[in-house]
């Protein structure tokens, strides 16, 4: 006898209660202090959660989520990533009296909820909820700074267009794939003639998570949407939107080979995808949409591991994506730590000329983020990088390792430019800063500067073995079963 039981991972529900009583709150009486506290709470137990269950896990594979140590490492992620984040809007929050910002931190949990329930999904339909809660999530917070008014609701329509196109080819390409295969559940993609509907449907999934990851040529409008949203939602959308939709992408096509007929395509796009976003970044003057250009590289770079399967492949994309997060919010918050004035805005890179010289400590942090993100040592970043190169050597990726290269040269000059600007002599900086007290900021700060130096510090070899391997694919986690959480 078949039973449905209830199966959910225990940050789920958590999120959910948690966004029902902020707007429980909200609705009562406004506090921005509250709401900030509600959100805070929420995602600590949350965070807390990761490892737990509520309900029978389904062996069957009939459950529409799954519990492994891939669901968990990446659900850890954006969990410490979305309270990273959250930490970094405190400040600015609290201090405008003008426009309540209730509504920030909900759109805020309410977006951490679509992510983890994308890393948790195991079924087209949980899945498809998290990426449309995602995004609805994300236009309300792009469109919440007061101060910029018009450039934010630019930036909102434009990501409006991009959420729905994707949204509606990845829609398509589900209901293909529901039709050839009579299930909704995740299965690795055909490996038969590219004509047959099967390989239809995983081409135009492709293609709806390359919208979704921003990788070229499906990148159009994300430096403008990054540079119109306030600096913690550009962090939330370069970080904890990707790393959802990557983790998809990996709990879709499992770790086995990549079907021949999409060799060709996967080839192009990440080499289009590397040396586009890194041509882009090397042109731009201002460091939000700098960072914006530089993350549709680093897709490129993950995209390489991802797609190189091997021994290494693993390591290489855990670990990337640890060194990808700690640094790129490791950035974002050093930008949250200056209140610029509006005329200041938008922050221009020769803004930030001779910043070593008012702001060490600051100075440097954002030094060593940007070399993390280049591949130098001392940061995380070099063995992360140095991981994705040894995928591609290990499957003789000729083509997909010159643009490693090429990609990583330019990238270097952009990111040691910046670092000369700041290191630059000047009197009296451009930038205007306004000093005040931000504690949890500051140690947020200090927090992500130890992950990246001591992780890029301790022994490269050593870091695999706290790491996780990316999920089998579905259909053999039927019979190769796992050791049962502990449950509520």
């Amino acid at each position: 006898m078949i039973t449905h039981d209830l199966f959910l991972p225990l940050p789920l529900p958590l999120l959910s209660v948690g966004t029902m009583l902020l707007l429980t709150a909200i609705a009562w009486r406004r506090s921005t202090t509250r709401s900030l506290t509600l959100a805070l709470v929420t995602l600590a137990l949350s965070l807390g959660g990761i490892g737990y269950h509520v309900g029978t896990p389904q062996p069957e594979g009939l459950s529409l989520f799954v519990q492994d140590r891939w669901a968990n490492y990446t659900a850890l992620l954006i969990l410490l990533s979305s309270l990273s984040i959250l930490l970094m809007s405190w400040r600015d929050l609290e201090q405008d009296k003008t426009h309540p910002t209730d509504e920030y931190p909900l759109m805020l949990v309410l977006g951490t909820l679509g992510a983890t329930s994308m890393v948790f999904s195991a079924n087209y339909l949980p899945f498809f909820l998290g990426v449309e809660i995602l995004a609805l999530s994300l236009m309300g917070l792009v469109a919440s700074r007061s101060s910029r008014l018009t450039e934010a609701s630019e930036a909102s329509m434009k990501y409006l267009i991009l959420s729905g196109i994707s949204s509606a080819i990845l829609l398509f390409g589900i209901g293909l794939a529901y039709a050839s295969t009579g299930s909704l559940l995740f299965s690795p993609p055909p490996s038969g003639n590219a004509n047959t509907i099967p390989a239809i449907a995983t081409i135009m999934i492709l293609v709806g998570v390359f919208f979704k990851l921003s990788a070229v040529p499906f990148h159009m409008w994300l430096p403008d949407v990054m540079d119109g949203a306030p600096p913690p939602v550009a962090a939330f959308m370069a970080v904890v939107s990707k790393i959802a939709i990557f983790s998809s992408l990996v709990r879709y096509f499992g770790t086995g080979d990549t079907p021949e007929y999409l060799h060709g395509i996967l080839s192009a796009v990440i080499i289009l995808t590397i040396l586009g976003g890194n041509f882009l970044a090397l042109r731009q003057t201002n460091l939000i949409r700098l960072m914006a250009c530089s993350s549709i590289a680093h897709v490129g770079y993950l995209l390489i591991a991802f797609f190189s399967p091997g021994q290494l492949r693993s390591e290489a994309i855990t670990l990337y994506l640890a060194a990808y997060a700690a640094s790129t919010l490791g950035i974002f918050a050093i930008i949250c730590a200056f209140a610029l004035t509006e005329n200041s805005l938008p922050n221009t890179i020769t803004d930030w000329r001779g910043l070593f010289y008012t702001r060490p400590f600051l100075a440097t942090t954002l030094s060593l983020m940007l070399l993390s993100l280049a591949g130098i040592p001392p940061g995380i970043g070099f063995f992360a990088k140095f991981e994705v190169a040894a995928t591609g050597v290990e499957r003789q990726q000729t083509l997909l390792l010159a643009a490693l290269v090429i990609g990583s040269i330019i990238g270097l000059y952009y990111y040691l430019s910046i670092v000369r600007v700041l290191m630059g002599t000047q009197d009296t900086p451009s930038l205007q800063v306004k000093k005040s007290q931000s504690p949890e900021l500051t140690t947020l700060i200090v927090v992500l500067t130890l992950i990246v130096v001591v992780g890029g510090i301790f022994p490269a070899r050593m870091l695999p073995q706290v790491l996780p391997s990316p999920p089998l694919p579905q259909n053999e986690l039927i019979s190769i079963q796992e050791p049962m959480q502990p449950s509520l």
